[in-house]
Protein backbone atom coordinates (compact mmCIF):
# COMPACT_ATOMS: atom_id res chain seq x y z
CA UNK A 1 0.00 0.00 0.00
CA UNK A 2 1.16 3.30 -0.89
CA UNK A 3 1.71 5.21 2.68
CA UNK A 4 2.45 9.19 2.59
CA UNK A 5 5.73 8.81 2.79
CA UNK A 6 5.93 6.59 -0.16
CA UNK A 7 3.65 9.18 -1.76
CA UNK A 8 6.01 12.00 -1.14
CA UNK A 9 8.72 10.28 -2.44
CA UNK A 10 7.10 9.86 -5.63
CA UNK A 11 6.19 13.23 -5.65
CA UNK A 12 9.85 14.02 -5.03
CA UNK A 13 10.96 11.48 -7.87
CA UNK A 14 8.71 12.84 -10.72
CA UNK A 15 9.49 16.35 -9.67
CA UNK A 16 13.10 15.90 -10.35
CA UNK A 17 12.78 14.14 -13.38
CA UNK A 18 11.01 16.94 -15.07
CA UNK A 19 13.21 19.13 -13.46
CA UNK A 20 16.14 17.51 -15.12
CA UNK A 21 14.43 16.21 -18.27
CA UNK A 22 14.36 17.90 -21.86
CA UNK A 23 11.25 18.32 -23.12
CA UNK A 24 11.06 15.43 -25.84
CA UNK A 25 12.51 12.92 -22.91
CA UNK A 26 9.20 13.74 -21.05
CA UNK A 27 7.01 12.70 -23.85
CA UNK A 28 9.02 9.58 -24.81
CA UNK A 29 8.85 8.38 -20.77
CA UNK A 30 5.29 9.37 -20.42
CA UNK A 31 4.15 7.43 -23.41
CA UNK A 32 6.48 4.69 -22.69
CA UNK A 33 4.83 4.49 -19.22
CA UNK A 34 1.79 5.51 -20.17
CA UNK A 35 1.43 3.30 -22.77
CA UNK A 36 2.64 0.43 -20.32
CA UNK A 37 -0.57 1.00 -18.09
CA UNK A 38 -2.83 1.03 -20.71
CA UNK A 39 -1.32 -2.40 -22.43
CA UNK A 40 -2.02 -3.79 -18.64
CA UNK A 41 -5.40 -1.88 -18.73
CA UNK A 42 -6.71 -3.01 -22.18
CA UNK A 43 -5.77 -7.12 -20.81
CA UNK A 44 -7.66 -6.61 -17.84
CA UNK A 45 -10.72 -5.89 -19.50
CA UNK A 46 -10.18 -8.78 -22.35
CA UNK A 47 -8.86 -6.69 -25.50
CA UNK A 48 -6.39 -7.03 -27.79
CA UNK A 49 -3.16 -5.54 -26.99
CA UNK A 50 -1.79 -5.90 -29.76
CA UNK A 51 -3.09 -7.46 -33.69
CA UNK A 52 0.49 -8.90 -34.02
CA UNK A 53 0.69 -10.20 -30.29
CA UNK A 54 -2.72 -11.69 -29.10
CA UNK A 55 -2.53 -13.01 -25.16
CA UNK A 56 -3.68 -16.42 -24.91
CA UNK A 57 -6.73 -17.13 -23.22
CA UNK A 58 -4.73 -18.73 -20.16
CA UNK A 59 -5.23 -16.37 -17.69
CA UNK A 60 -1.63 -17.86 -15.97
CA UNK A 61 -0.15 -15.96 -19.14
CA UNK A 62 -2.46 -12.93 -18.46
CA UNK A 63 -1.39 -12.48 -15.10
CA UNK A 64 2.57 -12.26 -15.46
CA UNK A 65 1.57 -9.91 -18.93
CA UNK A 66 0.09 -7.91 -16.20
CA UNK A 67 2.82 -8.12 -13.37
CA UNK A 68 5.10 -7.10 -15.82
CA UNK A 69 3.16 -4.20 -17.80
CA UNK A 70 2.96 -2.69 -14.63
CA UNK A 71 5.67 -3.75 -12.58
CA UNK A 72 7.52 -1.76 -15.38
CA UNK A 73 5.57 1.34 -15.17
CA UNK A 74 5.76 1.28 -11.33
CA UNK A 75 9.82 0.53 -11.64
CA UNK A 76 9.72 4.01 -13.67
CA UNK A 77 7.75 5.95 -11.32
CA UNK A 78 9.77 5.06 -8.51
CA UNK A 79 12.42 2.38 -7.98
CA UNK A 80 13.02 -1.39 -8.15
CA UNK A 81 13.32 -1.75 -4.67
CA UNK A 82 10.42 0.00 -3.85
CA UNK A 83 8.41 -2.82 -6.53
CA UNK A 84 10.04 -5.58 -4.96
CA UNK A 85 8.90 -4.11 -1.00
CA UNK A 86 5.51 -3.09 -2.46
CA UNK A 87 5.50 -6.93 -3.95
CA UNK A 88 6.88 -8.45 -0.84
CA UNK A 89 4.05 -7.20 1.10
CA UNK A 90 1.42 -8.27 -1.14
CA UNK A 91 2.93 -12.26 -0.99
CA UNK A 92 2.84 -11.68 2.97
CA UNK A 93 -0.85 -10.40 3.09
CA UNK A 94 -1.78 -12.81 0.44
CA UNK A 95 -0.10 -15.67 2.51
CA UNK A 96 -2.17 -14.63 5.63
CA UNK A 97 -5.44 -14.29 4.14
CA UNK A 98 -4.98 -18.04 2.48
CA UNK A 99 -3.25 -20.20 5.16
Amino acid sequence: MLNKADLEQLASQMRARGLHSSWVELLEFSESEIGSLVDAYQALLGAPVSSGNPLSANPGDLRVFLREKLGKALVSLTTQEQVAKWESEALADNIHDNP
